[in-house]
């Protein structure tokens, strides 16, 4: 296992991850705010908070692995 290169892969989960914090924003957020069936204040705050969880440990797996 020590001598496979895992660079790739840590890449690739990042940029999963930033695209699931866009895509949690664009679907929870605006959608929310477009539709109005739910509160849209607890909405933007769940939307907000996985989206900014997303982009977070992604940039940080994307980080670590150009390290």
């Amino acid at each position: 296992m020590s001598g496979k290169n895992w660079n790739p892969i840590g890449k690739t989960i990042g940029s999963l991850l930033l695209d699931l914090g866009k895509l949690s924003f664009g679907g929870l957020l605006l959608g929310s705010i477009l539709r109005g069936g739910l509160d849209p204040f607890n909405t933007f705050l769940l939307g907000g908070g996985l989206a900014i969880v997303f982009f977070v440990v992604g940039i940080v797996v994307i980080a670590k692995e150009k390290g």
